[in-house]
């Protein structure tokens, strides 16, 4: 045989193996789908095409890997030094796509991050030369029959053990390790499918293979089956082809969206004037707490009232809203949206920080905040930090006249000492007015300040309990200190999920579980009430603005809860969104919710009257209601998102 003739065969090898290894990804695949994502609403048609989706695409994706390795080794005339090397730098470039934020990450961590770029250069090459590695080692172990099905046996544990690990998050690393095990176990049985792809019936499995692959890559799936597809984390061929080729799902019909000027820009609209008369006598004492991760439900449970006595006293002395949305799913989102009234696509957000605290902050943004705007007008202001990120400098609440940074480098503070420091200040509060502000990071997972015993969610309430003392503390000197001119509002940034809709912890999705938070407020002049209408932490910038008597910003997206807060009905006008990780919601005040993913391409359309648990997906049952709230959800966005300079609103884990 020339060499020619030797390349063409090494390639066919090579292409049957890694074909070979992502079929048995496939079956991994449809196994870990049977035993570990329940079936929708027992809908088994849906079941079906999921399974024929996976396995299809999975197929298409391995035949076009294992076409391209292929036609690498078959068509380049070249030593095999310099295929490996391609080979290497074209994996580098895949794996740049799928862990580099998570390889830039622990880049930053090493001596301050002072050589984070040649490391993260070095994590990245190692994790791209991987999986030609691999291909290698299976390759020298095919030669030996005995000892091919170690590598085999190594790539399906791998593969399990990746369904089981991290059910909830980092797709980039499942893609690596699924696309990893593939290529060994696909490498080390490659001789033994090279000789059945020479055999007989070679013609008819390749037409099967090569129709699936097809199949599998031409044809999206519908909504519906995308939903399905994501909900087990080593999807790698959908992110594969939803990062690539899917476009976003249409409207059943043309529609347009609702009629609102908020939909369009603002900002040479004029201010919003304070409402009339003050709320608060002259001058007034505001304090805000916001305490980490803290679910509506969890405050309405009446089970819970005895573990909460400063909350519960706040509920039955103060207006307690009932329907409260956050903009976002994590702590600096969350909150950049309430000082600046701008939701996080429709502002700038770049890398800020030094070493492990370098992360995407709106430090560069110049959006007003409302704490600048309150110290413009003679306010006394003051933060008190239980994280290194609320420091003015990274943007997310700039403009305070006093801060008191009581985090230590990246630990988290404990709300006993943020509290304290804010007491020190209230006790020396004078006569003017006055905006307090601290945030406490009690509960926060692993959930440690509390109890030590117990399941995580009983050391999770412990932990909100934690912070219920100090509210109390902050309550009881207001009262004393301030009397008939002050005001406690206290919410939270997000919520916490325990398992609901597989998820854990935050940030991740766009559920209620995550997004629905508490809201109370108490103090001189507010009678004990609870406010059902739909609000959102959106609506706290207008109302502190309001409360000093200080105009609002237009471009703000919210409106003063003063008159809610008098007991005066409010017509809100505004929409309100919630983001997290390139995914937007809108609440429409009927109680529909539209969830749009932008990364994974689909569309979740929930009634939260009827299904407050978000499980029936009304996207394609009731398109009418459906086409008007995705169309009013895009239109916003495409009117309002920040892409100055060619900037496009940046993935944030």
């Amino acid at each position: 045989m020339d060499a020619t003739g030797r390349r063409r065969a090494l390639a066919l090898r090579a292409a049957c193996g890694l074909l070979a290894g992502f079929a048995l990804l496939a079956f991994v695949n449809a196994v870990a789908i049977a035993f570990t994502v329940p079936r929708p609403h027992g809908d088994l048609p849906l079941r079906i095409a999921h399974h024929l989706f996976d396995a299809t695409e999975t197929i298409g994706v391995g035949a076009a890997a294992a076409a391209t390795l292929g036609a690498l080794i078959a068509l380049a005339p070249l030593p095999r030094w310099v295929v490996l090397i391609l080979y290497a730098a074209a994996a580098t470039w895949i794996q740049s796509q799928s862990l580099g934020f998570d390889l830039w990450r622990q880049a930053l961590g090493p001596m301050g991050g002072r050589i984070h770029v040649p490391l993260y250069a070095l994590f990245l090459t190692l994790t791209g030369v991987g999986i030609p590695a691999l291909h290698l080692i299976g390759t020298g172990l095919s030669r030996f029959p005995r000892l091919r099905l170690i590598p085999v046996a190594i790539a399906v544990a791998a593969m399990v053990v990746n369904h089981l690990l991290l059910p909830d998050d980092y797709f980039g690393l499942h893609c690596s390790i699924s696309w990893g095990a593939a290529t060994l176990a696909g490498a080390s049985i490659a001789p033994w499918v090279e000789s059945l792809a020479r055999g007989p019936r070679a013609r008819s499995a390749f037409a099967a293979l090569a129709s699936a692959a097809v199949f599998g890559i031409a044809v999206p799936p519908p909504n519906s089956v995308r939903i399905q597809l994501f909900r087990q984390p080593c999807a790698l061929a959908p992110w594969v082809l939803a990062t690539t080729l899917w476009r976003a799902p249409e409207l059943h019909a043309p529609v347009s969206p609702r009629t609102s000027a908020w939909l369009a820009d603002r900002s040479k609209l004029p201010d919003v004037a304070p409402t009339t008369p003050p709320l608060l006598p002259s001058p007034p004492v505001v304090v805000l707490l916001t305490i980490d991760a803290v679910r509506a439900d969890v405050l309405e449970d009446p089970a819970n009232d005895a573990l909460f006595p400063s909350l519960t006293g706040l509920k039955r002395r103060g207006v307690r809203f009932t329907r409260v949305v956050a903009p976002g799913a994590q702590t600096a989102t969350t909150l950049t949206a309430m000082f600046s009234g701008r939701y996080y696509s429709e502002m700038r957000w770049t890398e800020h920080g030094v070493g492990a605290t370098r992360f995407l902050y709106p430090a560069d943004d110049p959006s007003p905040r409302f704490p600048k705007l309150l110290s413009d007008h003679g306010v006394q202001t003051a933060i008190f930090c239980s994280t290194n990120f609320q420091a003015g400098e990274f943007g997310i609440a700039p403009g305070f006249r006093e801060e008191v940074m009581v985090a230590e480098g990246r630990q988290h503070a404990s709300a006993a000492d943020v509290v304290g420091r804010m007491l020190d200040r209230l006790g020396r509060g004078g006569n003017g007015p006055l905006f307090a502000y601290a945030h406490l990071t009690e509960p926060h997972a692993p959930y440690d300040r509390g109890r030590k015993d117990g399941t995580e969610r009983e050391r999770y309430l412990s932990e909100i309990a934690v912070a219920d003392e100090q509210v109390g503390r902050v309550e009881r000197l207001l009262e004393r200190k301030f009397p008939n001119r002050w005001l406690l509002i206290v919410a939270s940034d997000h919520g916490e999920a325990f398992g609901e809709h597989g998820g854990y912890q935050h940030t991740k999705t766009l559920y209620d579980e995550i997004l629905r938070v508490p809201l109370i407020v108490r103090g001189a002049g507010i009678s004990q009430r609870r406010v059902d209408q739909l609000v959102g932490l959106m609506d706290l910038g207008p109302t502190l603005l309001d409360l000093f008597g200080v105009a609002t910003p237009a471009t703000f997206g919210g409106q003063s809860l003063v008159p809610l807060l008098r007991g005066q009905p409010a017509e809100l006008s505004r929409p309100l969104f919630a983001e997290a990780r390139l995914a937007r919601a809108l609440y429409v005040p009927d109680g529909l919710k539209v969830i749009e993913d932008q990364r994974r391409k689909f569309v979740e359309v929930y009634d939260l009257v009827r299904d407050p648990g978000e499980s029936r997906n009304l996207f394609d049952a009731e398109p009418g209601r459906s086409d008007e709230a995705l169309a009013t959800l895009r239109a916003f966005f495409d009117a309002r998102t920040y892409r100055a300079n060619g900037y496009s609103p940046p993935f944030r884990r």
